[in-house]
């Protein structure tokens, strides 16, 4: 019975007062703010190292892909068509 009527007051909130419940206070202030700038170099740093990390590991990947084939090619693979 709580978690309905905190569910449809939170509903309530939401629905009649929808600028105060959707805002966080950097976005109540000023645009062109230090807080502002400082929030999107943030949003842009974690992208560019979230990047990074996903690169690195795209190119280990390939690394140990390329380097499979590679022992593949030098290996004998008769033995393998053989039944035993």
């Amino acid at each position: 019975m709580i978690k309905r009527v905190l569910m449809f007051v939170s509903v309530l909130i939401v629905v009649v007062l929808p600028d105060v419940a959707f805002s966080c206070p950097v976005c109540f202030g000023d645009k062109a703010s230090a807080e502002v700038e400082g929030a999107k170099w943030a949003i842009l740093f974690l992208l560019g190292v979230t990047g990074t990390v996903l690169s690195g590991i795209l190119t280990f990947v390939f690394y140990l892909r390329k380097r499979a084939r590679m022992n593949l090619v030098g290996t004998d693979t008769n033995h393998l068509n053989r039944e035993l």
